[in-house]
């Protein structure tokens, strides 16, 4: 039984963010970033119901579409991106709403044609529609709004003090004074995600490229948010949802990993990772993840956006050793991976842990690698659910450069 009776219509777009700063309707991804649309452009799949239309470049191949049905997930129909956006009988025909992977005024006037056969449901959603104001929402000022309020209202000594959060910066004899005061210290353009954006100095001097990059991101996007190189020990997400009339849901917590450099690596699958429970109680999660929601409805997010949103945070030691949280690093208005991993997460046995990963060697392709994984670990069930092994997201019969995968074990082997 379908759960709607007109079809939601999803496109993978994780470029949102630089579209958003770029302002432009016809902004383009570089070559790099577009491909890496293409290659996971059915990752909105894994959301959808079997009525719903997922907009793809390149329709998914009949064995991984087989793989995956096997796997227990119901397919949603897959259509041609550019064939759909401008077949007529598709434009008219009745739709429920559009789920872009994030929201921008590129895919908004790429969608334009479509809104008028939309629910009005979707109609009333405070962004069926771009305006200029929506821009602050996506950037991290607003993120820096929000972690000032909830900080204000918190009354616990677990959290990240007030002279160790970002600063923002309109030029660069600012950021050369933060550097004097911090010596090492992150460096973020407004408006980038999944690490990309950012400059780590863990040496208190701008070099040549550092600079040019500076100046660069001051240019474009007005200014960047400078803040302390914290010594990180594990990231985390808070999962909400706002529906059409900005009630908030929390949908669950995300654990993920980045690189040295602040770059998404993966999403852990499986709850809680074992070595974090000591520092974070389900009494402190839940109190966290409340402040922030109230911290969200007080900024003007909650009245202004619709749609699913991820809050990353971090947990850390300060300099005395202590373990403390930063409990708003920077919010992702929009689909995300850690959204994903929650999804995944009720396909997975009780004693199975996990990794979601993306896929990238540059001189290889996901189509070699998922030959060897599928050798090496194929995938295992117990009980009815996931239990151990690999399992690719992505289509592996199209060369693609990027992919996208779960790799699973038992609990009882280190992972």
């Amino acid at each position: 039984m379908s759960r709607n009776k007109f079809p939601k219509i999803f496109v993978y777009n994780p470029t949102c963010e630089i579209a958003i700063a770029n302002g432009t309707v016809s902004y383009m991804p570089n070559k790099m970033l577009s491909r890496f649309e293409r290659d996971l452009d059915v990752l909105p799949m894994y959301f959808a119901d079997e009525n719903d239309v997922i907009l793809v470049n390149q329709l998914p191949d009949r064995d991984f579409r087989n793989l995956i049905e096997a796997a227990g997930i119901l397919l949603p129909n897959f259509k041609p991106f550019d064939e759909c956006i401008q077949d007529k009988d598709f434009i008219i025909s009745a739709k429920e709403s559009l789920e872009p992977w994030g929201w921008s005024p590129r895919i908004h006037h790429i969608f334009k044609h479509l809104k008028d056969s939309c629910q009005q449901e979707f109609k009333n959603r405070p962004n069926a529609y771009w305006n200029d104001k929506h821009k602050d929402l996506y950037s991290r000022k607003k993120a820096l709004e929000v972690l000032n309020h909830f900080l204000n209202k918190a009354d616990s000594n677990l959290y990240i003090s007030k002279n160790q959060i970002a600063k923002v910066c309109y030029s660069l004899a600012e950021i050369k004074g933060l550097i004097e005061t911090c010596k090492q210290i992150v460096i973020k353009a407004p408006w980038s995600s999944s690490g990309r954006g950012l400059q780590v100095l863990r040496q208190s001097h701008l070099n040549d490229s550092i600079i040019q990059w500076i100046n660069g991101t001051l240019d474009v996007q007005g200014y960047v948010m400078v803040e302390p190189l914290l010594n990180k020990k594990y990231d985390f997400s808070f999962q909400y949802h706002i529906d059409e009339k900005g009630k908030i849901e929390f949908r669950g917590n995300g654990y993920f990993k980045t690189n040295s450099n602040g770059q998404y690596d993966s999403n852990i699958l499986g709850g809680m990772p074992k070595e974090m429970k000591e520092f974070l109680s389900d009494e402190r999660m839940q109190k966290l993840s409340g402040g922030i929601k109230q911290a969200l409805i007080s900024c003007g997010i909650a009245q202004n956006y619709c749609g699913h949103l991820g809050i990353d945070c971090m947990l850390y030691s300060d300099q005395k050793g202590e373990m403390k949280v930063q409990p708003c690093l920077e919010i992702n208005l929009r689909y995300n991976m850690g959204t994903l991993a929650l999804l995944f997460d009720q396909y997975l046995h009780h004693d199975t842990k996990g990794e979601f990963k993306v896929h990238f060697q540059p001189k290889s392709t996901f189509d070699q690698f998922h030959k060897e994984m599928v050798k090496n670990h194929p995938l295992k069930w117990k009980d009815g659910k996931w239990h151990e092994g690999y399992l690719p997201l992505v289509s592996f019969n199209q060369n693609k450069l990027f992919g996208a995968y779960l790799l699973l074990s038992r609990l009882n082997k280190h992972f």
